[in-house]
C-alpha cells in the first residue's frame, strides 16, 4: 500500500505528526511517499497505480489552502478517476468536512489525525476500507504516544510540545479543534526526541506551540520551571554545536506571558533574537471581542521589554474583524506605528472565517483605503510583510 502524501512547505508538520503516528504503531505494508510539487504528485501516484498497488493519496490543508487543493483534486480526478483513494483532513476539512467532500474527497478526517491514520491505514492492508465518508476522531490524544515525526521515512520537523488552548479566541481554530485544555508533551519525551534528532545529526531544533512560553502549564498562569528544564535540558544535550529556536515560526507567544523572566530563559539558552508575538489588534474594544485575554497595554509592555532583551519582534495585526469600526482600525494602526518604532516587523493579516470558529459564518468588516495604504507603506519599507491581500480576497464567510 502506498500513501502518498502531498508534501508541501505549508503542511509538513502535519505530515511528519501522521508518519510520526505510523512509525509508532509499527503498522507493516506501508510505504510513504512524499512528493513536494503538483507535478511530482501526479508522477507518484500514476507509478503507484502502475504497479496495481493500493494507492491513497492524502492532503492536508488550511483555509487559505482551499482554491489550490480543489483544484488539485479536480486534476487527480481527471487523470485518475476513482482508481486512486482521496483522504483529507488538517484544519480546514475538520471544520468543513461536507464542503471537502464536495470537492472530491473519499474521506474527510475531522480532529486530531494520529489514530486516525493509522486505524484507516490498518484497516485497507485487511481490506476492510471504512465505510464513513466522515470520520471523526474521538477524544484527545496524549502527545507521548505518538512520534512527532518519523525518522523511519526520514520526515524530520519542528517538535510540537503542546497542543490546545484555552482562550477560545473567536477568529481562531485552535481551541475548537484541538481542546481548550493545554495538553504538553513531557520532558522525558522531549529529552528523548532530542537525542534522536541529535543521532541524526539534526542539530537546530524548533517547537510547535500555540504560546511556547505556556508550556507545562494550564495556559495561563506561566510554570517557568517548566520552561528553563525544558530549554536547559534540550541545550545540554545538542551541546555548543546545536541551536534551540524558541517563541519564533512556527510557535508564536502571547504579549502577556512575555516577561523578563521568559525572555531571560530564551535568552540564555535559544539562539532567536526574534520573537512573533501574536498582538492581533490595537483596540481594546476588539481584544475584548474577540476574547483575546490580554491588553493593549500588554502589547506595548512585550515590545518594550523585548527590544530592551536584545529581540526584536514579529507583530501579528489582524484586519478586518467581525464588527472593526473605522476608529478601531485607526488605533490598531498607531499602534503598529508604535511598534515599529520600537524594532518590530508587522506581520499583517486580513481577517478570514475559519470553520469550527465562532466567526465561521461572520463577514469580514470592509478595509478603509487608509487602512491599506498604511500597510502597503509599512510593506514597501520592509516594516511589515503578509499575505493579508491575499486573505482579503478569500474572505468569504462560511455557511
Amino acid at each position: 500500500m502506498d500513501l502518498v502524501f502531498y508534501y508541501t512547505r505549508e503542511n509538513r508538520n502535519s505530515f511528519n505528526a501522521l508518519g510520526g503516528a505510523l512509525e509508532s504503531s509499527g503498522l507493516s505494508g506501508v510505504r510513504i511517499i512524499l512528493p513536494e510539487t503538483e507535478k511530482e504528485l501526479t508522477e507518484t501516484v500514476r507509478a503507484s497505480l502502475a504497479k496495481h498497488h493500493t494507492t491513497v493519496i492524502a492532503l492536508s490543508f488550511f483555509t487559505a489552502q482551499v482554491p489550490h487543493i480543489e483544484r488539485v483534486i479536480r486534476r487527480l480526478r481527471s487523470h485518475f478517476g476513482a482508481r486512486a483513494l482521496i483522504l483529507a483532513g488538517g484544519a480546514h476539512a475538520s471544520g468543513a468536512p461536507e464542503q471537502v467532500l464536495a470537492m472530491g474527497a473519499d474521506h474527510v478526517v475531522c480532529g486530531e489525525g494520529e489514530r486516525t491514520i493509522v486505524d484507516f491505514t490498518r484497516a485497507l492492508l485487511e481490506g476492510k476500507p471504512p465505510g464513513e465518508k466522515i470520520i471523526k476522531t474521538a477524544g484527545t490524544l496524549i502527545l507521548d504516544d505518538y512520534l512527532p515525526f518519523s525518522p523511519k521515512w526520514h520526515m524530520f520537523g519542528s517538535i510540537e510540545i503542546t497542543r490546545g488552548c484555552p482562550f477560545g479566541c473567536s477568529y481562531c481554530q485552535t481551541s475548537y479543534l484541538f481542546g481548550a485544555k493545554a495538553r504538553h508533551r513531557s520532558l522525558d519525551n522531549l529529552l528523548s526526541l532530542a537525542d534522536l534528532m541529535k543521532t541524526e545529526k539534526l542539530m537546530t531544533i524548533r517547537f510547535i506551540s500555540p504560546d511556547a512560553f505556556a508550556y507545562g502549564s494550564d495556559g495561563r498562569r506561566l510554570a517557568l520551571d517548566k520552561v528553563e528544564a525544558l530549554l536547559k535540558g534540550i541545550h545540554t544535550i545538542l551541546g555548543s554545536k546545536g541551536q534551540i529556536f524558541f517563541g519564533t515560526f512556527p510557535s508564536e507567544v502571547r504579549p502577556d506571558h512575555v516577561t523578563r523572566e521568559t525572555l531571560q530563559l530564551t535568552r540564555l539558552y535559544a539562539a532567536n533574537r526574534r520573537l512573533v508575538i501574536g498582538a492581533q489588534s490595537g483596540s481594546a474594544r476588539m481584544l475584548e471581542a474577540i476574547h483575546r485575554g490580554h491588553t493593549v497595554e500588554d502589547i506595548y509592555r512585550a515590545a518594550e521589554l523585548a527590544a530592551a532583551s536584545g529581540f526584536s519582534a514579529d507583530m501579528d495585526f489582524i484586519f478586518g474583524l467581525p464588527g472593526e469600526t473605522e476608529k478601531d482600525a485607526e488605533l490598531t494602526i498607531k499602534v503598529m506605528g508604535d511598534m515599529v518604532k520600537l524594532g518590530a516587523r508587522i506581520h499583517a493579516h486580513t481577517f478570514m472565517p475559519l470553520p469550527q470558529t465562532p466567526f465561521a459564518g461572520e463577514i469580514p468588516a470592509a478595509l478603509s483605503a487608509k487602512t491599506e495604504n498604511f500597510i502597503r507603506t509599512l510593506c514597501s519599507g520592509g516594516h511589515a510583510f503578509g499575505q493579508w491581500e491575499k486573505q482579503k480576497l478569500l474572505g468569504k464567510p462560511l455557511t
